[in-house]
């Protein structure tokens, strides 16, 4: 059986919970030959023949706790993390979180991922589209679709506050490794690597480990990612940055002495001759005492000619 003829059974049955209630799911028409050609000129990758057997039973789902699911490619903007192109934006929900799905010439989309807007971390949520939508269905059957989401969301908070320590595993990890040996030798030295082969409880890496700077890479099409650039070291950092933007930077001493000095008015000629305008000191006896490398300028005693 294929992968489509598996999907069979989710698309033609309606989506009841288990106390044999509607859901409100509903399984959206399929489209035409005719429009499934028009649609792999504009479509975000490869369609492969199980896409296409795909298409012409259903275009997507309706009424799903993530929102609609797109299979056209036609709804959703391009997803922004070049990394998984060519993918198809499956949903993207209230929350902004983004469910992509890769695409490929050979099978249906897979794997499916989920990209969360804060903290910017991606979560892998299945193997393919079929795993993606029989968990969809049964999560929608236990109505405990909110549960599931909130699940990933802990998983996504628990890769960012680990991100140091998964990126060192993942090095050590890789270097082991002489089929990407190249490939990370290639690298920036800043990058930070994450290696999402093994199935652990933190199959996730933080894109935004860098800020908005930072440049991302890929080994091929294994879940084997980098980031590179300065970390980003949280909400300090980040407060730091609202200071810098919206308070004076004092330059150096160095540059102040100099625009002091160019900003100082000329001394007159009378004071020229003057080295130093401290005050006398007082000496020990009670005498005034003059300091020392100063003088002044006094007028030479001339006598009246006879």
């Amino acid at each position: 059986m294929s992968t489509t003829d598996a999907m069979v059974p989710f698309l033609t049955a309606p989506w009841l919970t288990r106390t044999g209630e509607t859901t409100g799911i509903t399984c959206l028409p399929g489209l035409s030959r005719e429009a499934i050609q028009g649609l792999e000129a504009t479509y975000p990758g490869p369609l492969a023949a199980k896409m296409r057997e795909l298409l012409a039973r259903t275009c997507g789902l309706a009424g799903t706790d993530l929102g609609d699911i797109d299979f056209t490619g036609r709804w959703f903007p391009e997803e922004p993390l070049a990394v998984f192109r060519p993918c198809l934006t499956l949903a993207v929900d209230d929350a902004g979180r983004r469910w992509i799905a890769e695409l490929n010439e050979q099978s249906l989309p897979g794997p499916v991922w989920c990209v969360f807007p804060d903290p910017e971390v991606v979560v892998f949520v299945s193997d393919d589209l079929v795993e993606f939508i029989a968990t969809l269905r049964d999560r929608a059957a236990a109505r405990d679709t909110a549960a599931w989401v909130r699940d990933l969301g802990i998983q996504a908070k628990a890769i960012w506050s680990r991100r140091q320590a998964l990126a060192t595993r993942g090095q050590r990890a890789c270097k082991s490794d002489e089929s990407i040996r190249a490939w990370i030798a290639g690298l920036p030295f800043d990058a930070y690597i994450f290696d999402l082969r093994a199935r652990t409880p933190w199959r996730g890496w933080p894109y935004g480990l860098a800020g908005p700077a930072g440049r991302l890479y890929r080994c091929g099409r294994l879940p084997v990612f980098a980031v590179a650039g300065w970390p980003s070291q949280g909400r300090w950092a980040e407060h730091l940055s609202e200071i810098a933007a919206t308070c004076p930077i004092a330059a150096p001493a160095a540059v102040r002495h100099s625009i002091d000095a160019r900003a100082a008015p000329e001394m007159p000629d009378d004071a020229r001759f003057v080295r130093s305008r401290r005050c006398r000191a007082e000496a020990p006896h009670g005498r005034a005492m003059r300091p020392r490398n100063s003088f002044e300028r006094r007028p030479v005693p001339t006598r009246a000619c006879a």
